[in-house]
């Protein structure tokens, strides 16, 4: 629509948005990152989803009536004398279904390069579920219903106009992402070139200089980067068998001490993330984590085999497990520990549930989790509570009950005020 900001405009300040997070970054985590690992990590918060007809449910056109004022000016001039006066009006409304798209405001907003001066998307009605639009098939002095011929075609008019707007969304999408991808990548890259040269500017100044001069960084990052222990130690092997790693239990709450602290970065700016599900939320804990655990000990990692899971690695097995969900009641946490405990094996000690709470009133849901938490069928004992967000649980493998596991809750409030 002319004079309407477009989809290459909202890319544009994606761009400049994602560059000042870039600039915001610790140099740790910009440094010590693969560049496709950031890459993802930036583009993924932005992503843009392509609307698409959801085929496996049907069209729908519903006839409807309606009683309607019409004007007495409006109206023949030897009637308007009369006054206004109700009509009966008869539409057809047709309902296209979409595939689930929280993108829609947004192309609503900012609309695609392309437009049609005869018609605008104002006329439909558009939600992230459906797109819908009513005509008027008989009203006053028009009786649309005596042509055969002139219902069908309008129907297939609104389809089509509708259609081609997809298209034209679409095709924005399709040429603005990669684009975007690759300014973020040589940006990244940018980046890392200037950070890499203030570290050769401050180590040539200490050569110069009586005082130490350092680079400030994340507390939280540089205990865990600068500690000399390893993060998984190594079990000396019984003959004939393979050796065994256990994780560490202080290592352990520094693993979750960084998530917790990434939990409340997440706080500060839940508009960021409101349209996020757990899989992308987990893949920013998962960049931010291999930022600061990759290359210690046995060059173990953390990854992920399922949509939701986190694992911390190593050739032999997993020694730590998290899972992040989305709050969606007693139930569903429920089947998470369910999930998690089934995830561990006898020789695991710990696991992590990852709550990002996007609902109102997270105080009286934190005031739920004991009940919630201590009923559970696998609850043993232990139960305690670290801080307003963070709570302890032991509980017993499916299939061994005499083996109890620690359980970390860690939740965090993403509402955001509509």
């Amino acid at each position: 629509m002319f004079g309407q900001p477009t989809i290459s405009d909202l890319y544009r300040q994606i761009l400049e948005k994602t560059e000042n997070e870039i600039l915001s970054e610790k140099d740790r985590f910009i440094l010590e990152t693969y560049t496709e690992d950031l890459v993802e990590h930036f583009t993924s918060k932005y992503n843009l989803t392509p609307i698409t007809v959801d085929e496996s449910r049907g069209q729908e056109a519903e006839y409807r009536k309606r009683m309607q004022s019409v004007p007495a000016r409006q109206r023949d001039e030897m009637y308007r004398y009369l006054g206004d006066k109700d009509f009966e009006y008869e539409s057809i409304r047709v309902s296209i279904p979409l595939i689930h798209n929280p993108d829609i405001n947004v192309f609503l907003k900012f609309g695609p390069s392309t437009w049609s001066p005869s018609w605008s998307i104002d006329e439909y009605n558009l939600t992230p579920d459906s797109v819908s639009f009513e005509f008027d098939i008989r009203g006053y002095q028009f009786d649309y219903k005596k042509d055969p011929n002139k219902i069908p075609a309008m129907i297939e008019q609104g389809k089509k106009q509708i259609l081609e707007w997809f298209g034209w969304v679409n095709s924005d999408i399709a040429k603005e992402s990669p684009n975007l991808r690759a300014q973020i990548n040589n940006f990244i890259n940018q980046r890392k070139t200037k950070l890499q040269q203030d570290k050769t500017f401050i180590a040539e100044l200490n050569t110069k200089v009586n005082i130490p001069v350092k680079i400030k960084d994340d507390e939280t990052a540089k205990k865990i980067l600068l500690n000399p222990v390893p993060l998984v130690r190594k079990v000396a092997p019984r003959p004939t068998l393979s050796p065994e790693y256990v994780l560490d239990n202080q290592m352990v709450l520094d693993i979750i001490a960084f998530i917790d602290n990434q939990g409340r970065q997440f706080e500060k700016t839940p508009g960021d993330y409101s349209d996020s599900d757990e899989t992308k939320l987990r893949n920013i804990l998962l960049v931010n984590l291999n930022s600061i655990f990759r290359g210690k000990a046995t060059g173990e990692t953390f990854s992920n085999r399922g949509k939701t899971d986190i694992y911390l690695n190593i050739d032999e097995g997993n020694i730590l497990v998290c899972e992040c969900k989305i709050w969606a009641g007693q139930a569903l946490y429920h089947s998470t520990i369910n999930q998690l405990i089934g995830y561990l094996t006898w020789r695991n000690n710990f696991g992590v549930m990852i709550t990002f709470v996007k609902k109102k009133n997270l105080t009286k849901i934190l005031e739920e989790i004991p009940a919630i938490t201590t009923s559970h069928p696998n609850y043993v004992n232990g139960f305690r509570k670290i801080n307003d967000t963070h709570f302890v649980s032991h509980n017993h493998l499916a299939q061994d009950t005499h083996k109890n596991v620690e359980l970390h809750h860690l939740l965090y409030n993403l509402y955001l005020e509509e």
